[in-house]
């Protein structure tokens, strides 16, 4: 299984765009690349993984580049490629190798330095991917059918102040992506952190 977050924050009332890091994960210095894989914490991402579910089985966070099939345009995994540029993150679990840690959530968080302006509206939007089956680069084939599910929430000082509804996205078929989108005003300022899960 496997799941890809793409975020990025729009800001209403006369304010500047709050800065997320790495957004579409394109920035991959630090990581190992592997064919169209990259291994490793994800520039200006952590791991977020409560349950530790990640601690067993075949896991792994870093980034894919969806790779053209021969045909200028169609790609494996997604059919339209990458939702920004040219990578996607992902946190991936094989097939089987959740149900060792009875399938406690994990996926990636990014914990935002901005100030905040209080009465000011800001607009989460996270792209949600179901990365479809298909064979790496290395001849290897991910069987990948099926969707985990996903959350994002956005929290201030440690508590959650906003989730979004987890089909928000819509259905998402394998290979696509779904846009799903949170909007708060904030009446104080706090920091906000990203979760997707």
């Amino acid at each position: 299984m496997c799941l890809v977050v793409i975020c990025t924050w729009s800001v209403g009332v006369a304010a500047a765009p709050i800065a997320v890091v790495n957004s579409g994960f394109e920035d991959i210095s630090g990581e190992s690349p592997v064919d169209e894989f990259t291994f490793g914490p994800l520039n200006g991402w952590s791991l977020y993984d409560p349950s530790t579910a990640a601690g067993g089985g075949t896991y792994f966070i870093g980034t894919l580049t969806p790779t053209e099939i021969g045909v200028s345009g169609v790609f494996i995994n997604f059919s339209d490629g990458a939702f920004e540029v040219d990578r996607v993150g992902i946190a991936f679990n094989s097939a089987g190798s959740d149900v060792a840690n009875d399938g406690g959530e994990y996926g990636l968080e990014q914990t935002l330095a901005d100030t905040l302006q209080a009465n000011t509206q800001y607009t989460l939007k996270v792209a949600i991917g179901n990365i479809a089956s298909g064979i790496s680069g290395a001849g290897t084939f991910f069987q990948l059918s099926g969707f985990p599910g996903y959350r994002v929430e956005l929290l201030a000082g440690g508590e959650v102040i906003a989730i979004g509804d987890a089909g928000s996205a819509g259905p998402i078929s394998d290979g696509e992506f779904g846009l799903s989108r949170i909007s708060i005003v904030l009446e104080q300022l706090r920091r906000i952190g990203v979760h997707g899960a």
